[in-house]
């Protein structure tokens, strides 16, 4: 049966229901199985024993209402292009992190190689190498950061002599970042330019590869 709290006394430990058919039910603190205390007003369900007592009472929750059709099929919607976008990202992450490691071996098996050309997400990468290389071992030791930086040296410098031919420039313009500070910034707006579409007097156009 269906019914309200109208009243509970912690103290007596008793109360009274009123039902749906508008009668009043008294009952105990021990035919109440839920963990809170009656409060007044609480919808309950109930048995009546043969003495007119509410027995195993609960507290009556309402049914969730089932969702339309509409809705399950947006929800469906949703959760599938939530898995689409997650499978998307994790595709682009593994396709960045396949370029990275390619630009790292290019450069570091390309490391005393002058001619030719590299693209600009190489470089780039290889910067990036670099520079994480040492933050992560000037933590460790400052000696051993700078035997790092040495032995990156060449690589670095290969593939900067590259990344200009990669635009029609000589390789000799890398020795313009001896000029303070303005000699960085040009060979640093030089080094973001896209890569000449055509072949030029260093080769033909480059692309990631592991050859």
């Amino acid at each position: 049966m269906k019914g309200k709290i109208l009243d509970f006394s912690i103290q007596d430990n008793t109360g009274v229901i009123l039902g749906d058919n508008g009668l009043r039910y008294p009952f105990t603190g021990q035919q109440w199985k839920e963990q809170i205390n009656p409060v007044r007003g609480t919808p309950v369900d109930f048995e009546v024993s043969a003495d007119q007592q509410a027995i195993a009472i609960y507290i009556d929750a309402p049914v969730p209402a089932q969702p339309s059709s509409l809705n399950k099929t947006a929800h469906e919607s949703i959760s599938t292009s939530s898995v689409l976008s997650q499978q998307i990202l994790k595709g682009l992450e593994q396709a960045t992190d396949n370029h990275y490691h390619t630009a790292i071996l290019n450069c570091f098996k390309k490391f005393a190689d002058f001619k030719g050309r590299s693209v600009r997400s190489e470089f780039w990468y290889f910067q990036l190498f670099c520079v994480l290389l040492s933050i992560f071992l000037h933590f460790i030791s400052q000696n051993l950061a700078s035997l790092a930086m040495l032995i990156v040296m060449l690589p670095n410098l290969a593939v900067s002599v590259r990344r200009m031919h990669d635009i029609g420039r000589s390789g000799w313009w890398v020795c313009i970042v001896a000029v303070p500070i303005v000699g960085v910034f040009l060979f640093l707006f030089w080094a973001i330019q896209d890569s000449d579409a055509e072949t030029n007097a260093y080769g033909l156009p480059t692309q990631f590869t592991t050859e």
